[in-house]
């Protein structure tokens, strides 16, 4: 009795020994002096529509780096995303900043947490191959699909005023899903769609053969003037709460927006198609140039200017009615100003 008494000790206690010794095996493989990582719930929209960078970044390490698990919920609009933020549902969301100012002038306390990105260089305007409507003089009393977030309005607006158009001679119909658009206008649901996603643009062009109304070079009416358009925002009670985590934040899409600007056009094509399932190689084989202006990157991986940003909502108030009267002091946080 005694020794089948010790044997089952004995076991026990070699269980106990296995079980501790693979306790420590992980914790080794966590560095031992390394912090539970912080869980961060995201709310962002899908990589067609938002840069890549992001979730790039996550695969390549940077944000478990700075010690964040980060946990993405996808939503349609960075509307939708605030709204998760602020019922709670997600910790910071993505949006761009017309969308949190407009939020913010609704009544949610919310603030920029870290901006993301700047506008791209190219707003495309498509038409049908068959359509009556091959230049901007040709436009006045079209209607034009656009995205949800107001800043496709104002970017839209500003292009065709530049080219002599007046907006308010054409009609803007909104479609919130915007991988979606190629469709709309080849079922003639619009006359033109307007994106600034060079990686749908082509897609489109190639699949539904389009044409492309005027000079797709947005750049050159420097309509952003160095701010950014889009970025991360939380509500105030959790940036108050969670301070140290939102710098980390801050701190890691930081070193994956330097990251990934070194990329080459072949490696960030790589992304976009995990992502989007668009192959930016196969396409630039059959329209040569493709690949290079679909991989431009404008990630916006330093503080705001403040000064820069108002220029850039003057804009987006002259086009697209964004409020002006918000208290960038108090909704712009600190993360994002050093």
């Amino acid at each position: 009795m005694l020794s089948r008494m010790t044997a089952a000790a004995a076991g026990s206690a070699a269980l106990g020994l296995l079980l501790v010794a693979g306790l420590v095996d992980r914790v080794d493989a966590a560095g031992p002096d390394e912090a539970p990582l912080a869980v961060v719930r995201i709310a962002a929209v899908s990589g067609s529509v938002m840069p890549q960078d992001f979730r790039a970044g996550i695969q390549k390490g940077f944000f478990k780096k700075h010690g964040l698990d980060i946990k993405i919920t996808e939503l349609a609009t960075g509307t939708n995303n605030i709204t998760a933020a602020v019922q709670g549902s997600a910790d910071i969301a993505y949006a761009d900043i017309f969308a949190g100012l407009s939020s913010i002038k609704n009544g949610f306390d919310i603030g920029l947490v870290a901006p993301h990105n700047g506008a791209g260089p190219y707003q495309f305007l498509l038409v049908r191959q068959d359509s009556e409507r091959r230049a901007f003089k040709d436009l006045p009393g079209a209607t034009i699909a656009l995205g949800a977030p107001p800043q496709f309005k104002a970017i839209t607006s500003a292009v065709l005023a530049s080219q002599g158009v007046d907006p308010k001679t054409v009609k803007f119909t909104i479609v919130p899903d915007q991988t979606t658009f190629g469709a709309v206008l080849q079922s003639r649901q619009a006359d033109v769609i307007s994106t600034s996603s060079a990686v749908n643009a082509y897609q489109w062009l190639n699949q539904y053969k389009l044409h492309a109304i005027g000079d797709s070079d947005k750049a050159k009416f420097e309509l952003t003037k160095d701010s950014p358009i889009a970025g991360w925002w939380s509500t105030s009670a959790w940036f108050a709460a969670n301070k140290p985590v939102a710098i980390r934040f801050r701190d890691a899409l930081r070193e994956t927006i330097r990251w990934y600007a070194t990329l080459s056009d072949e490696e960030r094509a790589a992304f976009v198609k995990e992502q989007t399932k668009i192959d930016l190689v196969a396409l630039d084989k059959q329209t040569p140039g493709v690949l290079a202006a679909a991989t431009v990157y404008f990630g916006f991986g330093k503080p705001v200017d403040l000064a820069r940003l108002r220029d850039w909502i003057r804009t987006g108030n002259e086009y697209a009615n964004v409020p002006t009267g918000v208290d960038l002091d108090k909704h712009i946080f600190e993360t994002s100003l050093n």
